[in-house]
């Protein structure tokens, strides 16, 4: 018998588009990648033509093409201008665009006679001021914020097994598996000799320098004593059933990794992706362990016990 608990990934959600060749180049030679204004929404459409002429005059090509959103643009009082800017940049289509800063000033416009003859005035102002504030955010983040990453790199850490012995938890690895590791009290009315408890997760701690992700990844494999049990005078091929449920659990995990390093991680989506690889190997696990069950008759078949503990030998 074979029953599984929570399992406990890290992460959440979804993928992003490939490096671009220039920018590549830029983290090779240390360069900062260049960015560019590209789009303006937002209050105020009356004055976007004057954002259009002292924000969006850059014309070179850029590595990243970036949009503004203006969600502030208005005399306060007759003493006082406010701007508040949100810049966004767009890496996937089904994400859309994403938050990248948030800026806000406000300027005093004492001595201003009307509103109507200073609105070019303002839209210059402000967008000096963002541009500059702007310009000394993207030297110091671009290579930090995680909307912006290039590239992933994956390492896989040793399996998690620990020196020490755990009173309750016992780590795929660390002994042969015994029926003194099964401490629960057997379920009332059972018809099974023995059902273990075992489990894997994974663990990643994500690191960002250059624009990289760097991911470690470490999976944990184990069982529970406290939840597997027993009956009295079993005979060892009964452990060598349990033992395989344990094995097919490791196997589970061997694959979440191999599907890490068979397909590349995507920079906005990597969380979502080892989600979804995490929980394919999960399937799989509890649809193989059901077919084990079966094939075996929870270990009466002789015959197919020994198939089986061949193959995840």
């Amino acid at each position: 018998m074979f029953t599984t608990i929570w399992a406990k990934p890290i992460s959440k959600k979804h993928l992003a588009i490939g490096a671009f060749c220039f920018l590549f180049q830029s983290y090779v030679w240390g360069q900062i990648p260049t960015y560019q204004f590209q789009t303006l929404s937002g209050v105020n459409p009356a004055t976007h033509t004057y954002f259009q002429k002292y924000l969006f005059k850059r014309k070179n090509p850029a590595d990243f093409m970036l949009q503004v959103r203006l969600k502030a643009f208005d005399f306060e009082s007759k003493d006082a201008f406010k701007f508040q800017a949100e810049v966004y940049v767009v890496r996937d289509s089904i994400l859309g665009p994403q938050l990248l800063y948030t800026y806000k000033s406000q300027f005093n416009t004492q001595g201003f006679k009307t509103k109507s003859d200073h609105w070019e005035d303002m839209a210059k102002l402000s967008s000096q001021s963002l541009q500059t504030q702007f310009d000394q955010w993207w030297k110091n983040n671009w290579d930090k914020d995680p909307k912006l990453i290039q590239e992933i790199r994956v390492t896989f850490l040793p399996d998690y097994v620990p020196h020490s012995m755990d009173r309750d938890t016992l780590y795929f690895g660390q002994k042969n598996l015994d029926w003194n590791d099964f401490t629960a009290k057997p379920y009332p009315g059972s018809r099974f000799a023995a059902q273990i408890f075992s489990n894997f997760e994974y663990h990643a701690t994500p690191r960002i320098e250059g624009a990289i992700l760097y991911l470690p990844i470490q999976v944990k494999v184990y069982m529970l004593r406290s939840h597997s049990w027993k009956k009295e005078n079993l005979p060892d091929r009964a452990l060598d059933h349990e033992s395989t449920h344990f094995k097919i659990t490791q196997q589970a995990a061997q694959q979440f990794k191999a599907q890490i390093q068979q397909k590349k991680l995507r920079p906005l989506w990597y969380e979502s992706e080892l989600q979804w690889w995490f929980l394919d190997a999960y399937r799989w696990m509890n649809s193989t362990q059901k077919m084990y069950d079966e094939a075996t008759q929870h270990g009466i078949y002789e015959a197919e016990q020994i198939k089986w503990n061949d193959k995840f030998r």
